[in-house]
Parts: C-alpha cells; sequence; structure tokens
C-alpha cells in the first residue's frame, strides 16, 4: 500500500499557536476592548434595555470606515510580528537544523506555519468582529450584506500583509534585516517617487514638485487608506418628535474592488515565498539578505538611496547658500550624490559581508555607483521631457486655480473657467518663462539689489472640478526699475486687476450658479474718531451694505481693486487704508436646500484707488468729519504728532480740512517724493512737484 504524504502537520500548528499565545491572546484582548466598551456605554445610556437603535445601516457604515482607515495600517504592523512568530526559527542555525531534521517535507513545513501565522493574524478579528456582531445584534444594527463585505475585507488585507510578510522573511536571514526590509517594500515605492520630485523641484524653474501618488499602489498601505472610502446616500424625514433628521438610505465601500487586487497579488507572493523556501540554504539564517541574486539589489538600492537623500542634504548645507539662482546646479549636486552614494554602497556591501574589510577588488563597484548617481542627476538636470517650459495648450484646460501674492502680502485667489480668462493667465505664464534667466535669481545672484518678492501660483485642471492637474509656483522679485522693465510683471501686474479675476475672487463664493444669495447687512472697520482719537466701527444698514456692494461692483468694473498688490513699502502705506468693509450674506446651496441658509462674509480692504467705494461711503454719511477712513501714512503720520515725535519721510500730512480722497490725483499712481509710474498709465507731470 503506497504511503501518502501529508502537507499540513496539527502538532506543528498546535505547537505553533500554543508557544505564542500571548501574541494573539493579548491582541483578542485589546481587541474586545472596543465592542465591549460600546456595550458598557448601551446600558449605561439605557439604550440596551429601551428601545432598539435599529440602525443597521448606520452599524455598517462604522464597519467599512475601520475597515478603510484602520486595518491597512493594523494589519501591517501585526502581520510583522505574525511573520517572525511563525517563521522567526529561520534566523537561527540551530532552530533550522532542527525543523529540518523533523519528519515532515519543507511543503508541510511551509503549508503549516503559514496556516498558523494566519491564524494568528484572524483570531484577534475573529474575537473583535464576533463581539462587535453580538453587540450590534442586540441593538437591532446588523445589516447581513455589510458584515459579509466587512468580514472579506478583513480576510483579504490579513492574507494579503501577512504573505508579504512571509515573502520577506525567505528573502532575509535575522529578524533585524526582516523589520527594515519589510518597511522598505511596503513604502520604497512611494519614497522613490519622492526622492525624483525633489530632485525635479531642485532643478526646475517654478516646479514645486510634491508627492503626486503616481505610483502609489506599489505602496499599499498608503494606497489603501487613501483610496478605500465609505459612500452614503441618505434623505432627509421629519421623526415622531417633529425634527428633521438625516436617515441612511444606501453604504457602500468604495474601492473595495481594491481588496480583492491585493488579496490576488498576496497569493503571488505566497508563491514565490515558497520558490524561495525550496531553494534557500540552511547556512543563510543570519545575513542581511539570504537569497544570492537579490545581494546586488540591495546594495545598488542602498547607494541609490543614500545618493538621493544624502546628496541633496549634502548639497544643501554646503552649496546651495552659494548659488546666485533658486534652481540647483548639477555639477555640485552631481559630485554629493555621488560621494554619499559611494558611502551607501560601502555600508550595503560591510551588512552584506557582516564585515568592515570590504575595499579591496570594490573599484568597479563604487565607480558604477558614481557614474549612475551622477547620471541620474544629469537625466533630471537636462529636463529632456521640458518639464521647465511646459504650458498646457488653451483647449486642454477647463479651469485654472490663481493664486497671486503681491510684493506687500495681498493678493488673489479664484478659479476660473472662462476661456479669456485662461488665455490671459497662459500669457502671463508664459511670459514669466521667457524671463526665467533673470527672474530665476537667488538673493545672492540679485547682488544686494532691494526687492520684495511676489508669488504666482497656477494649477491647470483639465475639468472644472476634480480632474488632474499640474501646477507652477513662482517666487519673483520685483522692484520698481524691475517693475519698468519686465513684460512678465507688468503682464502679472495687469492681470491682478482684471475685473473678471477681481469679482472672482471678491464675490466668487457668494455668488454662484448654484447658489441662492441674499445680502443681509455688514459693518465699516476702523473709522478714525478725532475727537476721541480712537478707532470706531459702525453697523450698516441693508440699504447702504446694498449702496455699497453696487460702489465696489463699479470699482471692480473700472479695475481699481488689486492695484495695491504691487505697490512697494512707501507707496503701498499711502495708498491703502487701515479700516475696510464686511458684508453679510445668507447663502443656500441649491444642490442641498434641506441644508438650509448659511452665512457668508466678503471681507474688502480698501485703498486710494477705490473711488466710487470711497466715495459712496461719503455719500451714505459713513465717513464724514467725526469718522475719518486713513490710510497707514496717514495713521502713521498721526501717531508720530501725538507723541510729538516729527514725522520723517516723503508724505506731507493735509492742512486744514481733512480729505481722504485727494490722493491719487487724476487718476495716476505718481505719488510725492516718487517717480514710480503704474504700468500702463501716463504720467501726470504736475503731480511730480
Amino acid at each position: 500500500m503506497r504511503s501518502k504524504t501529508s502537507y499540513f502537520n496539527s502538532t506543528l500548528f498546535k505547537k505553533n499557536l500554543a508557544r505564542f499565545w500571548p501574541l494573539w491572546g493579548g491582541a483578542s484582548i485589546i481587541g474586545a476592548l472596543f465592542p465591549l466598551a460600546f456595550l458598557t456605554i448601551l446600558i449605561r445610556e439605557n439604550a440596551l434595555f429601551g428601545e432598539p437603535m435599529r440602525d443597521p445601516l448606520g452599524v455598517t457604515a462604522g464597519y467599512y470606515q475601520i475597515v478603510a482607515w484602520i486595518i491597512p495600517t493594523l494589519s501591517l504592523l501585526y502581520a510583522a510580528l505574525c511573520a517572525l512568530a511563525a517563521w522567526g526559527w529561520l534566523y537561527n542555525p540551530r532552530s533550522v537544523s532542527m525543523y529540518h531534521s523533523l519528519p515532515i517535507t519543507r511543503k508541510g513545513i511551509f503549508v503549516t506555519d503559514f496556516l498558523s501565522g494566519m491564524a494568528m493574524m484572524l483570531l484577534p478579528y475573529a474575537v473583535t468582529g464576533g463581539l462587535a456582531i453580538l453587540v450590534s445584534a442586540i441593538v437591532g444594527g446588523l445589516e447581513p450584506v455589510g458584515l459579509a463585505v466587512t468580514i472579506l475585507a478583513v480576510a483579504g488585507q490579513s492574507f494579503f500583509f501577512f504573505a508579504s510578510a512571509t515573502a520577506v522573511v525567505f528573502v532575509t536571514g535575522n529578524p533585524f534585516a526582516f523589520a527594515a526590509l519589510y518597511f522598505i517594500f511596503h513604502f520604497i515605492a512611494a519614497g522613490a517617487e519622492w526622492l525624483v520630485t525633489r530632485l525635479m523641484t531642485m532643478f526646475y524653474f517654478g516646479v514645486e514638485r510634491y508627492y503626486q501618488g503616481v505610483i502609489e499602489f506599489l505602496s499599499p498601505t498608503m494606497y489603501l487608506t487613501r483610496m478605500l472610502d465609505v459612500d452614503t446616500t441618505s434623505r432627509q424625514i421629519i421623526n415622531a418628535e417633529g425634527w428633521e433628521e438625516s436617515v441612511l438610505e444606501s453604504v457602500t465601500l468604495a474601492n473595495g474592488w481594491l481588496i480583492a487586487v491585493y488579496a490576488l497579488a498576496g497569493a503571488v507572493l505566497l508563491a514565490a515565498a515558497w520558490a524561495l523556501y525550496r531553494r534557500r540554504r540552511s547556512e543563510s539564517a543570519g545575513e542581511v539578505v539570504a537569497v544570492g541574486w537579490m545581494k546586488p539589489i540591495f546594495r545598488y538600492g542602498v547607494a541609490f538611496c543614500a545618493a538621493c537623500t544624502g546628496g541633496m542634504a549634502l548639497y544643501n548645507v554646503f552649496f546651495a547658500g552659494y548659488e546666485t539662482t533658486r534652481t540647483a546646479s548639477p555639477v555640485p549636486l552631481a559630485l554629493c550624490m555621488a560621494a554619499v552614494g559611494v558611502i551607501g554602497y560601502y555600508i550595503a556591501s560591510m551588512l552584506l559581508s557582516k564585515s568592515l574589510r570590504v575595499f579591496r577588488g570594490s573599484w568597479k563597484g563604487v565607480l558604477a555607483t558614481a557614474l549612475a548617481s551622477a547620471a541620474l542627476c544629469a537625466a533630471v538636470a537636462l529636463d529632456p521631457l521640458s518639464v521647465e517650459s511646459w504650458t498646457p495648450r488653451p483647449e486642454e484646460v477647463g479651469s485654472v486655480l490663481l493664486i497671486v501674492n503681491g510684493v506687500n502680502g495681498r493678493g488673489v485667489s479664484t478659479r476660473l473657467t472662462d476661456p479669456a480668462l485662461i488665455q490671459n493667465i497662459l500669457d502671463v505664464h508664459q511670459a514669466v518663462l521667457a524671463e526665467r534667466e533673470d527672474l530665476n535669481k537667488s538673493w545672492r545672484g540679485l547682488g544686494g539689489e532691494d526687492v520684495s518678492v511676489a508669488y504666482l501660483d497656477v494649477t491647470y485642471y483639465e475639468g472644472e472640478i476634480g480632474s488632474p492637474h499640474t501646477s507652477r509656483m513662482y517666487n519673483l522679485p520685483c522692484s520698481q526699475e524691475r517693475m519698468e522693465r519686465s513684460q512678465a510683471l507688468q503682464k502679472l501686474v495687469a492681470l491682478a486687476a482684471n475685473p473678471a479675476i477681481q469679482e472672482a475672487n471678491i464675490f466668487g463664493h457668494v455668488y454662484r450658479e448654484n447658489l441662492e444669495t441674499r445680502l443681509t447687512g455688514g459693518y465699516a472697520d476702523r473709522l478714525y474718531n478725532p475727537e476721541t482719537k480712537e478707532m470706531e466701527q459702525l453697523d450698516l444698514t441693508l440699504e447702504q451694505a446694498k449702496a455699497l456692494e453696487d460702489a465696489v461692483r463699479r470699482d471692480v468694473a473700472a479695475g481699481h481693486f488689486g492695484r495695491t498688490l504691487f505697490l512697494l513699502d512707501d507707496l503701498y502705506n499711502q495708498a491703502i487704508c487701515t479700516g475696510g468693509l464686511e458684508l453679510y450674506y445668507s447663502v443656500t446651496d441649491l444642490d442641498r436646500p434641506q441644508a438650509g441658509p448659511h452665512s457668508q462674509t466678503v471681507s474688502l480692504s480698501l485703498s486710494a484707488y477705490c473711488t466710487e467705494t470711497l466715495k459712496a461711503l461719503e455719500d451714505l454719511g459713513i465717513v464724514n468729519g467725526s469718522r475719518r477712513l486713513l490710510t497707514y501714512a496717514e495713521q502713521s503720520a498721526l501717531e508720530s504728532d501725538e507723541e510729538g515725535v516729527p514725522f520723517e519721510g516723503d508724505y506731507v500730512p493735509f492742512e486744514g480740512d481733512y480729505d481722504p480722497y485727494s490722493f491719487p490725483r487724476s487718476g495716476s499712481a505718481v505719488y510725492p517724493g516718487d517717480a514710480y509710474v503704474y504700468p500702463g498709465e501716463e504720467v501726470d507731470a504736475a503731480l511730480l512737484h
């Protein structure tokens, strides 16, 4: 009679569970605390013995939230402990010899230890889930479909993470190497993408690249926690007490199919682990990398990570402060990357050989590491894909998020969809790129030139909402001389004061197609009282608020708002007012009328350019002899006079009746003591005297 070969040994399985009972037992106790705590709360609030909760969809939503946001991270950590418990004997030569002398085939050992490890993974989830189901059933919150999806999701994630830990076990030869390589395995893709994006940021003018998650699917924990979500639909009802409340109609685990995909990937990793175990040498216990053909991958992988991270850090410490441009110079950065890459190469070699004697005969590897580091630096710096000079075609852009911060900290931030405005933004973007050699200078490159910095941030979307996008961010040095000669800065100044952009910037969040908007009032702030010498504020009536809103719109249409964003120092202080306006609105979202109206505020900073608004304030009696609207320069002069300190500067205080609207005169932006002219305007020679 032929004997049968068993691929499962029950004695070894039980021995593993009994030996490591503190691991899965302790995890089970900790997990059981959560449903028991929920049960205690129900008892304390007398909900257990009163009317049942009867909200199964709400309970399902809670289960899905745990599956989406807690289980991936929890399974990542717990799987590493279970893998060390099930396979830790592989890291001890005596244990390896003992296991391989047992009357069990390698296949039997592999299957048994894997199943015992999976049992340790699932037992705490089973205990916690069983108690949670019991409590849910007691309070009427049990929903079969949600329960089945939750069980499958937890099992699928547990299988994937334990299979990935098992694969790493057979690559490594000691527990410390396992811990390091396990987490590297799960996050190396995201880390490599981040390193490359940082290199691009260092080399490309205006390209502030951040982690985009292009290959994040290779970092499962990050990808699952970002992609998994809970989608709910609800409806409003009137309950028995006459109150309106929201009732769930459906709950879905969004992108739950990803768990099945990762479970299949786990099966592939498990097969790879078995293939590695079949050929694993018993003598590999104690080594950092137990698979011979993976040792060069480890050596050069460590060198690559060291070259990128250490090279960039070394460059920033020793070279970045001497650069004349905001972008990095490729030669010193390549030298830094090569030097640190070689250090990483030797560190990896020492770990692999468990010896400090790794220098003899290593020149080929060192040369390859240095050349590869320099080649990576050159490949990014040469910009073969023209990332730095890229601008989209107008037909490719559905909307643009525009952020402009002027030299004085004030700015514009709005989302635009008008093709004409998008073309204006593209014109400014292209003008900035055309002058990048001049605009990309660092403080050292400016040679002591007195400049302020403006900020342009443009984000292009393929559609109006939620589409893929590309951003460009520019820090632009500004001075009087630069504003006069730079076409890019002049176009940016004109763009910031564009009536359509200012309209969207000021009123875009309260006046939209899907909103029902009603003006309710407002107030004027920081009005100077010459009798009390204090700042006051005045609440506006609805009629006053409407009149001022109309005046603001006239100023916007005339291009008066946004003109102070690029005024420098004294010019800004003489133009901008210390006081401002707040307009209050009641807004109802027509897409969600059941939510009811909510309040919104429009805050307005006024300047001497806002002639229509300033005149309306005077006509309405809000600004008069006892309530004055000061500029910063006038406030400074008054404060100096009050303290008995003579005011120094170009500004001369008004004599006689105070006239806050005498500045600027003739609609020009030319100020006493300064010959700066707002781009595109004629100079009134009389104003220079």
